[in-house]
């Protein structure tokens, strides 16, 4: 009985072993800032997958997943931040700390799918940062920027700083193309074969690309109206700013982005839990063209557990009636992406946007937005306001 015994705890035991050496051999890459939906790694040594939630660390062994209408957001080992939108497979094959005699390097590749990153303290101005995609590599030099490859078209935004894609074209031949940092582009489309189109703006994917808000709100009216919205934005802020405006000194005198704090905002959102409500109106200024405003309230709740803004709204009254907006949507890494998902202004459907910024770490937000009715985008109302 106890030969037997032997021989089956001893195989076990051994598996486990091999199990623990495996993960400590692997690198720590970073942590799982949020993982909403179906979010996972798969080993690419024992191919073993884990789900990932928040606070799991990731390797540079591992190949992470996002499903549909799902969504990560990862702090890497050298401050850098990086979103993955749904149906993304992201490879880490290296993601090494520099030290005081080595430089840090780092080796992925978008194996399909949409990302989205901040870059931290490991830069490529050596050579040590490089991002593969399925139309070329990338080298970058400190920058914020998107890519998004589908139905083998890569999309290519940078918001700050450079980056320099080496292109293989379908005859074979390599060429290097830069985007951003003074360069005639910013943005492009480029396909499988090499192609190379570059765009004056962001492409329109990227305005799709948010997540903002859940399925319901994906499908609804704000999602549907989202086009003809950005169109007449200019127009209704234009409008709006022609009533004369109220003092907003108060928003210079905000600290973005938690500036005035230490900790990175993104950091103060990982460590916070539970559900909080922004509801205590601290300033505001809104005007309409329909006259003076009165009533101005305004509200949201954040699910920091999952990363969500499950619901908002905001609501005042002019002379035409009052104005109401319910809204949505996520968390991406250190601000709030939401989505207007209806609208009214009086018995008149309205269409509009919504952005907000963490100030004073993350214990208020600072907010503008713009409203407009979709049968007379004449009518129209936006502002300003500060919440905790």
């Amino acid at each position: 009985m106890r030969s037997n015994l032997s021989v089956i705890v001893m195989p076990m035991l051994a598996l486990c072993s091999l199990a623990l050496s495996a993960q400590d051999q692997a690198d720590n890459a970073g942590l799982t800032l949020m993982a909403r939906g179906n979010v996972t790694a798969t080993a690419t040594d024992t191919q073993q997958s884990r789900d990932l939630n928040r606070k799991a660390p990731v390797f540079n062994i591992d190949q992470v997943s996002t499903g549909a209408q799902s969504q990560a957001q990862f702090r890497m080992l050298d401050g850098a931040l990086l979103a993955l939108q749904s149906d993304t497979e992201l490879l880490i094959s290296e993601y090494k700390a520099g030290s005081a005699t080595e430089q840090g390097s780092v080796v992925m590749e978008l194996v399909k799918g949409s990302l989205r990153t901040v870059t931290g303290s490991i830069k490529g101005d050596a050579g040590n940062y490089q991002l593969k995609t399925p139309v070329g590599s990338i080298g970058i030099r400190g920058t914020t920027f998107q890519l998004s490859y589908i139905n083998e078209i890569m999309l290519v935004g940078v918001w700050d700083g450079q980056i320099e894609l080496q292109v293989t074209r379908a005859d074979g031949t390599v060429e290097n193309v830069t985007f951003g940092g003074g360069q005639s582009s910013s943005f492009a489309r480029i396909s499988r074969a090499g192609q190379v189109t570059p765009l004056l703006s962001p492409p329109a994917e990227f305005a799709g690309d948010t997540g903002a808000g859940d399925e319901e709100s994906s499908s609804g009216s704000g999602s549907n109206t989202n086009t003809a919205s950005n169109t007449v934005l200019t127009q209704a802020t234009n409008s709006v700013s022609n009533q004369g405006s109220e003092d907003t000194s108060f928003i210079a005198a905000q600290s973005y982005q938690g500036s005035n704090n230490q900790i990175p905002v993104a950091d103060l959102i990982a460590a916070r839990t539970g559900s909080y409500q922004y509801n205590t109106l601290e300033q505001f200024s809104v005007q309409s063209t329909e006259g003076a405003v009165s009533g101005f309230q305004v509200s949201l709740t954040i699910d920091f557990d999952n990363g969500t803004v499950p619901q908002g709204e905001l609501s005042f009254n002019d002379a035409g009636g009052e104005w109401f907006a319910a809204f949505n949507g996520v968390v991406n890494v250190d601000q709030l992406e939401l989505g207007v998902n209806f609208a009214s202004h009086g018995n008149e459907r309205a269409q509009g946007q919504i952005d907000t910024l963490f100030v004073n770490g993350i214990d208020q937000i600072l907010g503008q937005f713009v409203l407009s009715e979709i049968e007379n985008p004449a009518v129209t109302a936006g502002g300003i306001f500060l919440i905790k």
